[in-house]
């Protein structure tokens, strides 16, 4: 009995815990819902509480305060974003089929996270100075990773056309964080990953020939 008794003693520090990273992930779900409906200084603690059945001081014990919880959403943004990019980088065997996972990806964490990425376009001027700079690098040290490899692929622009291409790719796969189309969310995902791989192999820096352009699509539509 004795040993049975210090088994369930010691399992306990981990059911702690686990408890506690299972509660402080719902509270920044919630928080998320929350900013991205009302704003940020329209919602309070205790909204945020309420919204899983907390008081105040409960939500305290996790988060020592709104700020907090506003930086624990964009942590988790950058976190889960980079953490998956360098994961399908690792199991890419070329640049075609890491720009395939990549644009998957991003699209993917955007329809599924649309609070998420609401929140970090609307509230993001909130953050302290010191968070707001830690998480913009970590913003950059993300985009690097599109840029290395959209030049493998173009290597014909210079690094300005890339990082301009880049960031058009990146809006682009993002845009669901500003609209209900009515599609269902499969028919989002390949609707925005056709049109960002073609603007990376189309994109360029000329002079648009449109009526050119066109009548090239219409002859690929019609061969298809």
């Amino acid at each position: 009995m004795a040993e049975r008794a210090k088994k369930e003693a010691a399992k306990r520090p981990t059911q702690t815990r686990r408890r506690t990273s299972v509660r402080r992930q719902e509270l920044i779900a919630a928080a998320a819902r929350l900013f991205a409906s009302r704003g940020y200084y329209a919602v309070t603690v205790d909204d945020i509480g309420e919204a899983l059945g907390l008081s105040g001081p409960a939500l305290y014990r996790h988060f020592p305060s709104k700020e907090a919880l506003l930086v624990a959403v964009f942590d988790q943004v950058i976190e889960n974003q980079r953490d998956q990019v360098r994961g399908v980088l690792s199991d890419a065997a070329d640049p075609p089929a890491a720009l395939e996972a990549m644009v998957r990806l991003h699209v993917k964490f955007a329809v599924e996270q649309r609070e998420n990425m609401a929140v970090w376009r609307q509230e993001f001027h909130h953050l302290p100075e010191a968070d707001s700079w830690r998480l913009r690098r970590a913003q950059r040290l993300y985009v690097e990773e599109w840029v290395h490899v959209i030049h493998e692929l173009r290597p014909e622009l210079n690094d300005a056309g890339v990082r301009a291409l880049v960031h058009g790719v990146l809006g682009l796969l993002q845009s669901p964080s500003d609209f209900q189309s009515g599609l269902a969310d499969e028919g989002v995902i390949n609707l925005l990953m056709s049109m960002a791989v073609a603007a990376v192999f189309q994109a360029s820096t000329d002079a648009l020939d449109f009526p050119a352009l066109a009548a090239k699509s219409r002859s690929a539509v019609r061969s298809a």
